[in-house]
């Protein structure tokens, strides 16, 4: 989520009243070696998590993907997100001992994701400047896509803190541009 200026018109869809300010969310998968995985948005401030994701279609694009490389596969989500095959999230209610245990170990992976947006603001501080994120004057949300594009070649280059803390490696420059451009070859015949 990133905080934005009052817009003029619609400020009622981009308030966020957890955080009492405009916002655009963006939902992000970010794999275990520290890149983002998927990235969409903007989406309102207001936009319930769980309308994000189902806005996203992640869910079905997580059970193609599973069905056309034969893997178990499976994302750790948020704990607003409901609960699929393909999407995990911590328990609600009582717990058991060992599903608190759970869920406090799956925390620290969940966090990760804060770290990346961290990470954008550190590198490309445009992406967390109230004052040029207005609405209708200019493509913030582009801005913040190539954002989240370069943060991902910053990570193949010099790693990050997920990458220390969790014991990964990401991949090379090249080994990420190859996937890349087998993602977009393979959106392009769909």
């Amino acid at each position: 989520m990133f905080t934005i200026c009052r817009p003029s018109v619609g400020q009622e869809a981009m308030y966020n009243g957890w955080k009492r300010q405009h916002k655009v969310k963006y939902q992000c998968v970010v794999l275990p070696n520290f890149l983002i995985g998927d990235w969409f948005g903007p989406a309102a401030g207001r936009a319930h998590d769980s309308q994000v994701l189902a806005d996203s279609n992640l869910v079905a694009r997580l059970q193609g993907m599973r069905g056309r490389l034969d893997v178990e596969l499976c994302v750790y989500g948020d704990p607003a997100y409901p609960v699929h095959d393909v999407l995990l999230r911590a328990p609600k209610g009582r717990m058991t001992n060992a599903m608190e245990a759970y869920a406090t170990l799956m925390s620290h992976y969940r966090e990760s994701v804060e770290w990346v947006f961290g990470k954008m603001g550190e590198l490309w501080p445009f992406v967390t400047d109230v004052r040029r994120k207005t609405t209708g004057s200019r493509s913030t949300s582009k801005e913040d896509c190539v954002a989240a594009l370069l943060t991902n070649y910053h990570t193949c280059r010099y790693g990050g803190v997920a990458n220390r803390y969790f014991d990964t490696l990401p991949p090379s420059m090249s080994e990420y541009r190859a996937m890349y451009h087998l993602h977009l070859d393979n959106r392009n015949m769909q």
